[in-house]
């Protein structure tokens, strides 16, 4: 990987552990955030599952910023969580576990493969009737949620930030992208949909770099818009996508 560019797109405040990784295996990277987080406006739905935790079974948390956004809100509320023991937590993924983790807070599940879907198919074989809180950004999807309709749950879903695109100017973003990137790396759908806006915007076509997505879910966005994916990481996550580039450096 030694001397290869790399572009990372996603947040400037997520961007750090990523770029350190690639800068280890002697990458060129170049850091282009497409997207940028803030609290919800409205915070109707998450203030009524707080004042109702008593009810709820299960909290899903799909991403660590999703830990990050829900426990500021909790604290903000003065929410104390050892006033219920039998609530009970899943997470995707194992930075997402880490976080809570970091917060002080277990996980109760994990699922083998790092997505929402196969959290919702086997998180909790007693689930039928169970009340399953998931915070979440604007942009997420709902195909999880009728999984867990589907085997008998009753999921809550509740918006508590909102996940919005970062605007270039055409100068700014040909300023990166003229560098001729070998590899471009989208860690959600809505770092790619960021990315694919300014490029129109701009103008620029994508000639020979290869593009590596995290997931199937990011792979999909991409794919939607008519763009091939050289590799979909696994495990998902971003060593999963160093590997992968890693995987691909072999064969060049």
């Amino acid at each position: 990987m030694k001397g290869k560019k790399v572009l990372i797109t996603r947040s400037a405040e997520d961007n750090k552990g990523f770029k350190e990784q690639l800068d280890r295996k002697g990458a060129e990277v170049f850091a282009l955030p497409m997207i940028q987080f803030e609290l919800a406006e409205n915070l109707a739905a998450i203030n009524k599952a707080l004042d109702q935790l008593g009810t709820i079974d299960w909290i899903v948390f799909t991403s660590a910023k999703t830990v990050e956004f829900f426990f500021h809100i909790a604290d903000t509320r003065g929410v104390k969580f050892y006033y219920y023991p039998n609530l009970k937590i899943a997470t995707v993924g194992e930075k997402t576990k880490l976080k809570l983790e970091q917060l002080g807070y277990r996980t109760n599940f994990v699922p083998i493969q790092y997505t929402a879907e196969v959290l919702a198919e086997n998180m909790d074989e007693s689930i039928e009737g169970k009340r399953i809180l998931i915070p979440q950004s604007n942009l997420a999807g709902r195909e999880y949620l009728e999984v867990f309709k589907n085997r008998g749950a009753i999921p809550i879903p509740a918006i508590i930030y909102q996940n919005l695109p970062v605007k270039y100017n055409s100068e700014a973003f040909d300023a990166v992208m003229s560098q001729k990137m070998d590899y471009l790396t989208f860690t959600s759908g809505s770092t790619f949909e960021a990315f694919y806006q300014n490029m129109l915007q701009a103008k620029f076509d994508l000639t020979f770099e290869k593009i590596i997505c995290i997931g199937p879910s990011t792979a999909k966005v991409v794919e939607e818009k008519g763009v091939s994916v050289s590799f979909i990481a696994a495990p998902h996550t971003t060593e999963g996508m160093i590997k992968a580039i890693e995987n691909l450096e072999e064969y060049v």
